[in-house]
């Protein structure tokens, strides 16, 4: 039979805080803590633990005058918390234990194995205390002394209520995408990377716990191959989505610069800034603007920020929007800038809900971790994972008074669809949270760019 060990942290303590009232009833229970060890020493880690408490009178041997069960689960260190008394009965019932009447003995059993007995010595004391004849009792607030009304007391290790704190209910495995250290009680929460879930969403398939530690499935519409639809989009419910991938190929070079690809539910996209100065027929892109110039051109151009060419091999260019729908094309043939539709695909692929798609501002949960870059963003870079491996750069902007903002801080991302004549549709991230942003705004503003494929 396999042996286990049972390290005692807290073997036996009561927790009782007695109060000085003749009518007060003292709470039935006492405080129990332990390890629970494997026969060769190891802790059990967030194992299911059965114990057994039986409570004998007179002798270790002696008749069991009470037997309760408890169904646990150790946390990552192997430590198990209940409360004798508060388990499962199964014969005769805690409160009428006699602890005036001779000495008690605690047997515990785990999982059918005897752990030993062992006498109680300070607890039956403070609970025979409540129908002790002097009259009344009180315990320390913060040490371990029981007093009586007489003048007399008793230590009871343990005893006051600040040794023990309410437990912190987590996930205790560090091996759980979720795992909270500060946890000292699992609760079955723990979530893994990978393993298979359940969204909710009836539009997604192959859920599964995704590197943002959300349970996510991949939109239907981008299981098969061509053009899709966003089903239940009332928005995009028309447009057609290109779900052809990306065939296997990771980079592409494009006017002297190489680009990683990534395909994120059947899209093929840009993993990097597009920093382009001309357009697909080769004809330069104008720039150098001055601020007046800048704030009233509605034709494209593009610029650097703050005019460093370190910027630009980072962040790539920021363009103003009527670069990115201008007839010459901005990316390369058989690309395109996304459409606001196309976004909300990408987004729906990360596990962002319908209703979320085609919310004005702030939206969903973890999809703008799940997009942006681990590095080059100002700390905290909050939800930052990358798990999709669109690797968003904060890039900043350009205001349409010619004024640069924000690099390192934020990424903003020109959308080919308008809103009307002078606004259009845009998706930011910022350094501080991990949700995406979507609204419209002056098509004058200079934003980065990623291209996806037809």
């Amino acid at each position: 039979m396999k042996k286990y060990f049972l390290q005692i942290i807290i073997s036996i303590v009561s927790g009782l805080l007695i109060t000085p009232s003749l009518l007060a009833q003292s709470p039935q229970g006492i405080p129990y803590q332990a390890v629970m060890r494997n026969a060769d020493g190891s802790v059990m880690t967030s194992s299911a633990v059965s114990l057994t408490f039986m409570i004998h009178d007179g002798t270790a041997n002696g008749t069991v005058v009470y037997q309760e069960s408890h169904a646990l689960t150790s946390n990552a260190q192997g430590l198990v918390s209940c409360v004798v008394g508060n388990g499962t009965a199964s014969q005769s019932t805690f409160a009428s234990i006699n602890w005036g009447n001779g000495a008690k003995f605690l047997h515990v059993m785990m999982n059918g194995t005897d752990l030993g007995t062992q006498q109680m010595l300070s607890v039956p004391y403070a609970l025979y205390s409540k129908t002790a004849d002097n009259g009344f009792s009180r315990v320390s607030q913060s040490g371990d002394t029981l007093y009586m009304a007489n003048g007399t007391f008793i230590i009871v290790p343990g005893i006051s209520a600040a040794n023990f704190p309410p437990a912190i209910l987590g996930c205790t495995d560090n091996g759980a995408c979720n795992y909270n250290s500060a946890a000292t009680q699992n609760d079955n929460s723990c979530l893994y990377t990978g393993a298979t879930c359940d969204d909710g969403n009836t539009n997604t398939t192959n859920d599964v716990i995704n590197g943002s530690c959300v349970c996510a499935g991949a939109p239907t519409s981008g299981s098969g191959t061509g053009a899709q639809l966003l089903p239940g989009n009332a928005t995009c419910a028309t447009q057609n989505i290109s779900v052809t991938g990306c065939g296997g190929q990771t980079s592409l070079t494009y006017d002297g610069r190489t680009y990683d690809l990534v395909e994120i539910g059947g899209q093929c996209w840009f993993a990097d800034n597009l920093a382009t100065d001309q357009y697909r027929n080769g004809d330069p892109i104008p720039t150098g603007l001055d601020n007046a110039t800048w704030q009233n051109t509605t034709a494209g151009s593009f610029t650097i920020y703050n005019n460093d060419l370190a910027n630009d091999v980072t962040y790539g260019k920021l363009y103003n929007w009527y670069t990115t729908v201008d007839s010459r094309g901005l990316c390369p043939t058989g690309w395109h800038v996304p459409t606001d539709c196309e976004w909300m695909y990408l987004e729906g692929s990360l596990g962002m809900s319908v209703t979320d798609q085609e919310t004005v501002g702030w939206r969903g949960t973890n999809e703008g971790g799940a997009m942006k870059a681990t590095t080059n963003w100002t700390s905290p870079n909050t939800g930052a994972t990358n798990s999709s491996g669109f690797t968003a750069f904060p890039g900043g902007f350009l205001s349409p008074n010619g004024t640069s903002y924000d690099i390192n801080n934020l990424g903003y991302f020109w959308i080919s669809t308008d809103s009307d004549a002078d606004l259009a549709w845009y998706r930011f991230l910022n350094f501080d949270n991990s949700i995406a942003y979507r609204s419209y705004h002056s098509k004058r503003f200079g934003f980065s760019v990623r291209c996806v494929r037809d």
